[in-house]
């Protein structure tokens, strides 16, 4: 459909009437249609090359065209479109006639309108499905141009092999066996590699490696061996991959030090540095790859999502560093109940979630989780001379092969632990599609009036987090970030509430409160003499559409006395590219009142680079997901590197968020980036406290 969700539909029927009634049905199921109506082979050959249309409804026969010669007009044209044939009383034609023909169905609209409903639903449903199946092809197709471009500037050694035979080396791979010509090594048996004295631990190897399918994941150290006869010392490291649509094999050759190295950056990058646990991404990372396993194989695992109860209360009574201990003490119990392949992670500031790999019944998944609540209550902290107990909620939500994304699952065991700290705490609860759906409906309502209340009633407050330069700006650049008070006047994040405000179309007024507040508290800071100071604030997609929104930031800066190159205003890319025209215009319009624009999340999307030739921003935020991992993932360090070169050959700025560390800080900047942001630097916070004099120019 339109991206207004409007069905174009068009129906061939010498009847206007018949055609009206058509319509009228589907829209009485909520569609929103917009009907053409054709009587012969001309008018339906021109319409399908003046427009693209979701759906055909036509009669079985006319007096100038038939269901038959319809159906052949639409298969010379290779249009995907559905037809569903309207019987009109003449029974020329039966259902099975009319599949075999290439209909999508036959109905009759007249004895039996709501057949005509769900037929039209699903086969929009089925038609959706087949165009998201042709971009996830086009994708793979251009993904794996990508990877073998990738590949062949990889500074590591890559080689991918099927049946034990090479189909492609990289040049790194080629020079450390000494060979020239990638000719030479196509074809030859891996076992060729290896040294005679390691060939029986090695067919070994693959004949374990092969036949655990469900796992095919695994290392071996070998003796490598190069044309020149000399020996070195390797480890191979063997992951299934796909070349050309065709299953294989990707061996990637590390030395025994960069393996040793390389392992202690993973452990680093995944773990929590609280807890000891592994962190949010790298939980995040096994949970898509466990999703995509229980799709492929039909089998069955498990989330559980644990919060600690009334955490605030442990936090007012020892205090944030013992309540820390507290953290590190309940991570401990958990992990040490948890036995591999079931990770735990620390999900957020106390909430833990577990991954329950393979598991036979919701039942014994219950028993198990309702284990952990039970030794959670038992435990007893000892800090700073305080015996601290806590209890937990358990959500819990399975996974099966309908499971379509970690959002959705992450969302039900969420909402599943909200119901077992509604009926009291310290309980379960087994997530329940049907009853959990009405309290999740009730759960946004219960947002919703939060956030309708905060608007009117200022429970809304703001953050900052310093966008610090690498090379010489003195400006003090800050990213402003949304907060909400509680009725408890504990701070809500936005990612508990915004889901919700999108849903009921707040996010308009949300955004014009943070603009207003946000200038409200620049003009402050610039009449105290902070006149280098400059504020980056995101813009949700929605408010694209808002045409009352140029104006208005016209006017608010003119009413505080801003100048428009003290903001900066951020577009979510993939967001940007859905509402494409209203973003050109809005980039457009806000540069004439003299301020910029940065695209976030760039480098997430397929067309990134191409997107820039319709969206004209000043500055490049790299998506988090890129940087986050950054020391530890060479793919990531490539992606990132070109990013950068391209933005500034097309005389761009980069930004780098969700900068954690010092090694991933001093890649960035050898990579060139403009400016970084992140928890490293300093976490969001209400002042605007940061030190920038204490950034050194190109250090």
């Amino acid at each position: 459909m339109d991206s207004d969700n409007t069905l174009q539909l068009l129906i061939i029927d010498e009847s206007s009437n018949d055609a009206e009634s058509i319509t009228n049905i589907l829209r009485s199921i909520g569609l929103a249609v917009r009907p053409t109506r054709v009587e012969d082979d001309e008018d339906l050959e021109t319409a399908l090359t003046e427009k693209n249309w979701d759906l055909i409804i036509t009669a079985d026969k006319l007096t100038y065209i038939d269901a038959y010669k319809a159906l052949e007009i639409l298969q010379k044209s290779e249009r995907d479109i559905p037809l569903i044939i309207a019987a009109n009383g003449t029974e020329n034609i039966t259902v099975g006639a009319a599949l075999k023909a290439g209909a999508c169905d036959l109905v009759h609209k007249d004895e039996d309108p709501e057949h005509l409903q769900y037929v039209v639903q699903r086969e929009l449903r089925a038609r959706d499905d087949r165009r998201k199946i042709r971009q996830y092809n086009k994708a793979s197709r251009e993904s794996e141009k990508r990877c073998r471009s990738l590949l062949d500037s990889s500074r590591d050694a890559i080689t991918y092999v099927h049946e034990g035979m090479h189909i492609y080396a990289n040049p790194v791979y080629m020079e450390m066996f000494g060979y020239d010509d990638p000719d030479e090594i196509e074809g030859m048996p891996i076992m060729d590699m290896v040294s005679p004295d390691d060939h029986e631990a090695f067919k070994k190897f693959l004949r374990q490696f092969t036949k655990n399918e469900s796992e095919m994941k695994g290392d071996i150290e070998v003796s490598g061996l190069r044309t020149d006869g000399n020996k070195f010392s390797a480890v191979m490291e063997f992951t299934p991959a796909s070349v050309d649509g065709e299953s294989c094999t990707q061996i990637i050759i590390r030395t025994a030090s960069d393996k040793e190295l390389q392992n202690q950056l993973n452990i680093l990058s995944q773990q929590d540095l609280l807890t000891g646990i592994y962190n949010r991404q790298h939980f995040m990372e096994v949970l898509e790859s466990t999703i995509s396993k229980v799709a492929t194989e039909s089998s069955h695992s498990a989330l559980l999502y644990i919060d600690i109860d009334d955490f605030a209360a442990v936090k007012q009574n020892v205090g944030l560093a013992s309540s820390d201990l507290v953290l590190s003490d309940i991570a401990k119990v958990i992990s040490d109940l948890v036995e591999a392949p079931d990770i735990v992670a620390r999900f957020s500031d106390h909430s833990f979630t577990l991954l329950i790999n393979e598991t036979s019944s919701n039942s014994g998944v219950e028993k198990y989780a309702n284990t952990i609540r039970q030794t959670i209550e038992d435990h007893i902290s000892e800090v700073g001379g305080n015996s601290v107990t806590v209890t937990c909620s358990i959500g819990i939500s399975p996974i099966g092969e309908n499971t379509s994304n970690t959002h959705e699952i992450i969302s039900r065991a969420d909402l599943a632990c909200s119901i077992a700290k509604e009926n009291g705490g310290n309980s379960i609860h087994l997530h329940n599609p049907v009853a959990d759906e009405q309290a999740g409906k009730e759960r946004n309502a219960g947002w919703i009036d939060a956030i309708n209340n905060a608007l009117t009633d200022d429970n809304f407050f703001l953050a900052f987090q310093p966008i610090v330069s690498l090379h010489g700006d003195t400006c003090e650049n800050y990213e402003v970030l949304l907060r909400m008070h509680d009725v408890d006047n504990n701070q809500v994040l936005p990612e508990q509430f915004l889901p919700a405000a999108e849903q009921a179309e707040l996010m308009p007024q949300i955004d014009r409160w943070v603009i207003t507040h946000a200038m409200q508290r620049l003009a402050s800071v610039q009449a105290e003499g902070g006149a280098q100071t400059k504020f980056f604030i995101k813009l949700a997609g929605a408010s694209l559409t808002d045409n009352g929104l140029l104006p208005w930031i016209s006017e608010q800066l003119k009413e505080q006395r801003l100048s428009g190159d003290s903001l900066i205003f951020e577009l979510d890319e993939s967001s940007a590219v859905m509402y494409l025209a209203q973003a050109k215009n809005f980039i457009n319009g806000v540069k004439q009142l003299h301020c910029q624009v940065v695209l976030d999340h760039f480098g997430s999307g397929l067309n990134s680079i191409k997107n820039l030739k319709h969206l004209d921003a000043n500055y490049l935020k790299i998506d988090g997901s890129l940087i986050s991992n950054l020391a530890s993932d060479d793919q990531n360090q490539e992606t990132v590197q070109s990013i950068i070169q391209t933005a500034h050959s097309m005389g761009k700025l980069t930004i780098a968020e969700f900068v954690q560390d010092a090694n991933s800080l001093a890649l960035l900047w050898q990579f060139g980036v403009n400016y970084i942001q992140g928890h490293f630097l300093q976490e969001p916070s209400t002042s605007l406290d940061y030190d920038f004099s204490s950034e050194d120019d190109d250090e």
